[in-house]
């Protein structure tokens, strides 16, 4: 029995730390550093950069982040992988985005151009519901997104990060 424990305690502890290289980041947990964050460089696309990780990530179904017209309050972020996304939508997902107030009560709007710190965007992609400015406590600002996947990796999280930070042009 005591043996037996102790491969249950190891294998918690183990799982707990995030022990192995399973080729998948860890959930981000400390609220992210802006001051040692370049957003100037390199220059990033909206439509060659972030609409891609917005439709593999996010806008794969019309029940959330998919449809034009919102969905139950959802943002647009775009056609599916398999669409080739047109003018009006690009327009649509900015206009539904860039200073549009968040859907929770989070005191900032989904994304601020020029301001990622202060996009609620990064703080759901980040899963850091409990740092900066936010109004809602992290257990009523909603669930960490993409929503019951894995984190983005780092550098995708970080060329949204820049897209915000450069302006949230439709580039």
């Amino acid at each position: 029995m005591r043996k037996l424990f102790l491969i249950f305690l190891v294998g918690a502890a183990c799982a707990g730390a995030a022990c192995g290289d399973d080729g998948t980041e860890p959930a981000p947990s400390a609220c992210f550093d802006y001051s040692k964050f370049d957003g100037a460089t390199p220059e990033v696309s909206f439509t060659t950069d972030v609409l891609p990780v917005f439709q593999r990530s996010c806008s794969f179904s019309s029940t959330c982040h998919g449809a034009e017209a919102g969905s139950a309050g959802f943002a647009y972020l775009g056609p599916g992988l398999s669409e080739q996304a047109t003018p009006a939508q690009v327009d649509a997902i900015v206009a539904q985005n860039v200073g549009a107030p968040s859907r929770a009560s989070s005191g900032m709007p989904r994304i601020t151009a020029g301001d990622p710190a202060n996009s609620f965007l990064m703080h759901k992609l980040d899963g850091t519901l409990s740092c900066g400015d936010l109004e809602c406590a992290a257990d009523s600002c909603g669930d960490p997104m993409p929503y019951g996947g894995e984190p983005l990796p780092a550098a995708e999280r970080d060329a949204i990060r820049r897209w915000i930070q450069q302006g949230a042009k439709v580039n």
